[in-house]
């Protein structure tokens, strides 16, 4: 698989949720930058399971690749992202960012993220909301 295939597919599996499958596509210690939490930057992959479970346990985040271009150990992936609360409703307007996807050998060793325009409110809101799980503890 190229490392374009393989931006692409973890976008599918993210899509899906499938975030286990997402984290085997990367290094043991990957390194994500958290756009919610401005810069923030989560190391690991438990690090960053934990980031997806507090983020996506009532909300879903679909995410359209719109362009990727390979340069060196660098995807550069151009996408369009739409925030779904647990209901299904659309959160605010979709939001498009760039993602840089850097690999040690095949696997994404971290990722960073920029985003052309502020996170709309109501976004923020549904994404660093409480999750029910953690509400229920």
């Amino acid at each position: 698989m190229t490392r374009s295939e393989v931006v692409r597919t973890a976008y599918q599996l993210f899509n899906e949720k499938n975030f286990e499958a997402v984290l085997d596509l990367c290094d043991p210690d990957i390194e994500l930058r958290d756009l919610l939490n401005k810069g923030g930057r989560a190391h690991g992959r438990a690090a960053v399971r934990q980031r997806f479970a507090e983020r996506f346990s009532d909300a879903t985040v679909r995410v359209t690749v719109t362009d990727l271009m390979e340069a060196g150990n660098t995807v550069i992936a151009v996408v369009c992202c739409q925030v779904y609360d647990s209901a299904g409703d659309r959160v605010g307007p979709s939001v498009v960012v760039t993602d840089h996807f850097r690999f040690l050998g095949d696997r994404i060793v971290q990722v960073d993220t920029t985003q052309f325009e502020e996170l709309p409110e109501e976004v923020r809101t549904v994404l660093l909301a409480p999750s029910a799980s953690s509400r229920d503890i």
